[in-house]
C-alpha cells in the first residue's frame, strides 16, 4: 500500500484493488481533503479509520460513510503468548490457493486481507487452515508486513467451534513470533463474546478500540 499527501494529511492508496484509506482524521480536516480525494479517485472504496477516539459523525454522514466495524482493540507479546495445540492446522500451500480463496471470498467477502491481495503479495501473509474429510472447515489469516516491522496483525479468524477458534489464533499467533515480530494485534468485534474469550484464552489483552466507516464508491 503507497502513502501518499494530499492537502497536507497521510493517505493509504492501494491502486491495484481501487482502495484508499485514512486513519485518525477529524470533523475538521476532512472536508480538506474529500473534495481533493474523490476528484484523484473516483470509483475507489476509501475506509475511514478511527483508533481511541470517537470517529466525527457530524463529517462522516454528510459524505456517505456506513459503520464498516466496530472492533476491540488486543494485543499479546511473546511472553504473554498461551500456546493452544493445533496440530491438525496446517500452512496454506499454493497449490491449495484456489479453493481457499473460493470460500474466502463468500464467508469474508469485507475482509481487509482479501484472497487477491494475498495471493498478490503472497510473501506478507500467512495463511492456516483446518480440515476435515478433506475439506476447509476453519482458517486464519494474518499479515507480518504491517508499517510497524516488529508487529502483525490478525485479519480473520473463520469457524464456527470455540475450540478450533482457540486453535487458529494461537497458529497465526506462533507464526508470526516465528518471523520475528514482537507484539500481535487482533481487532475483535465488540458484539463477539466467541471471539473474545477466544483471544483472552491464548492470552491476548485489551489495549484500545478502534472504528471503521466505509463509503463504497467515492464519486
Amino acid at each position: 500500500m503507497q502513502l501518499i499527501t494530499i492537502n497536507g494529511f497521510e493517505v493509504y492508496v492501494e491502486e491495484a484493488d481501487k482502495y484508499v484509506k485514512i486513519n485518525d482524521i477529524n470533523a475538521k480536516d476532512l472536508p480538506l481533503v474529500w473534495e481533493s480525494i474523490c476528484k484523484r479517485f473516483p470509483g475507489y472504496e476509501f475506509d475511514l479509520c478511527y483508533h481511541d477516539m470517537p470517529p466525527p459523525i457530524e463529517a462522516l454522514s454528510p459524505i456517505g460513510a456506513e459503520l464498516l466495524e466496530d472492533c476491540i482493540e488486543m494485543q499479546v507479546s511473546k511472553d504473554e503468548f498461551i500456546p493452544y495445540p493445533c496440530n491438525s492446522i496446517t500452512p496454506l500451500v499454493k497449490t491449495d490457493f484456489d479453493a481457499f480463496a473460493a470460500l474466502h471470498d463468500k464467508a469474508n467477502p469485507e475482509c481487509g486481507g482479501t484472497s487477491k491481495i494475498i495471493q498478490r503479495k503472497w510473501d506478507n501473509w500467512r495463511v492456516f487452515l483446518l480440515r476435515k474429510d478433506g475439506e476447509i472447515i476453519g482458517y486464519s489469516i494474518i499479515c507480518i508486513a504491517m508499517r510497524d516491522a516488529a508487529m502483525g496483525e490478525i485479519f480473520c479468524i473463520w469457524t464456527d467451534n470455540g475450540t478450533h477458534r482457540k486453535a487458529l489464533i494461537s497458529a497465526v499467533t506462533s507464526c508470526a513470533f516465528e518471523n520475528n515480530k514482537n507484539v500481535i494485534t487482533y481487532m475483535v468485534d465488540r458484539d463477539n463474546k466467541e471471539e473474545y474469550e477466544a483471544a483472552t484464552a491464548v492470552g491476548y489483552k485489551e489495549t484500545g478500540y478502534y472504528i471503521g466507516y466505509q463509503v463504497k464508491c467515492i464519486k
